[in-house]
């Protein structure tokens, strides 16, 4: 067995328990959170390239792949239908019509597409298939002549679709607009670990690299938020994004000394958060803060709010996690 990586668990454990406040309902450009968001997507986008493996069988990867994502993504899709209904009966104060609720089950199997026929059910669940279709995208380079070429030559054409994508609005499918925003970031983490970058961690050294990488990505980012050019714009958004990851990465390294059996342990639990995160941060203010404290279904909250919201969901969410490494480890990507 691989002896496993301790920054890459805290670095795999904060990005989801970050991103949770992010995905809640705030006023646009509050901070922290507008920062975050620039670069926690593209921070799990590299910590899944740093961990995927180069093998030679490509069938026996597809078949893993189905066994860490496709049934994931599937099971909590399926645990997240019974929230659907509620949250529309509450909505609505009556149940969807067959027509209706059909819709949320053809946006699944589209990948979370939103359409005339079809819309989002569980939407976070996009990661998972946009992952799926990078790891297969990065296995068939890996194994054609000049394939380096190619998946760098992928990267460049993803970062030109985003950037074409926000000025003319062609797609907003969740899994294709996130493929073009992390595509390039999930190939640097794997060339990361083929090439043993980040691989030693030293105190000094790391702390230096992160207020460097931290100060660069702050001005960065103030320059993308407030520069009205669209071009200037987009145009410092990856450098923005590549810095912040830097930053994360570097402050990660950072608690390499610190081990914990709970952060293992979230380490383990990631699709957890990505499963069911959205439908428990729904289940509290539905079931919690619209019936007791009368907060409405619409109502935005402040940074302060959203990290302690995110904070009561990671703790409901640990002995989900214990239960499904016992009992239900395909509910974590893993065999059973």
């Amino acid at each position: 067995m691989n002896e496993r990586i301790n920054w890459m668990d805290w670095a795999k454990f904060l990005v989801v328990a970050l991103t949770i406040p992010c995905h809640i309902p705030q006023e646009r450009g509050a901070q922290p959170v507008t920062y975050f968001e620039v670069f926690l997507l593209a921070s799990l986008m590299f910590n899944s390239g740093y961990l995927k493996k180069e093998r030679s069988n490509l069938k026996e990867e597809i078949k893993k792949y189905w066994y860490q994502l496709g049934i994931p993504y599937i099971a909590y899709n399926i645990v997240f239908f019974p929230y659907w209904l509620a949250k529309s009966y509450i909505e609505h104060c009556s149940m969807p019509s067959i027509s209706e609720a059909i819709r949320p089950v053809y946006g699944t199997l589209l990948l979370q597409a939103n359409n005339s026929f079809a819309e989002e059910l569980n939407p976070v669940t996009w990661f998972i298939a946009a992952l799926f279709i990078m790891h297969l995208l990065l296995d068939i380079c890996l194994r054609i002549k000049h394939g380096t070429w190619l998946m760098g030559s992928l990267c460049l054409l993803a970062m030109g679709l985003y950037v074409v994508s926000k000025y003319k609005g062609f797609t907003t499918h969740y899994v294709a607009v996130g493929i073009f925003k992390s595509l390039p970031f999930y190939y640097m983490g794997f060339l990361c670990r083929k090439y043993r970058v980040f691989e030693i961690c030293n105190f000094k050294k790391d702390m230096g690299w992160f207020l460097v990488a931290l100060i660069i990505s702050i001005i960065l980012f103030e320059y993308h938020a407030n520069e009205t050019s669209f071009l200037l714009h987009m145009l410092s958004y990856f450098p923005a994004v590549l810095f912040g990851l830097l930053a994360f990465i570097y402050f990660c390294k950072l608690l390499n000394g610190v081990r914990s059996k709970v952060i293992v342990n979230y380490s383990n639990g990631t699709m957890v958060f990505i499963g069911l995160h959205w439908m428990m941060v729904g289940c509290i203010r539905y079931g919690i803060l619209r019936p007791f404290f009368h907060v409405s279904g619409d109502y935005i909250y402040t940074p302060l709010e959203a990290y302690a919201l995110g904070g009561l969901v990671t703790l409901f969410l640990y002995p989900i996690i214990l239960f499904f490494q016992a009992k239900m480890p395909w509910m974590l990507g893993k065999r059973g």
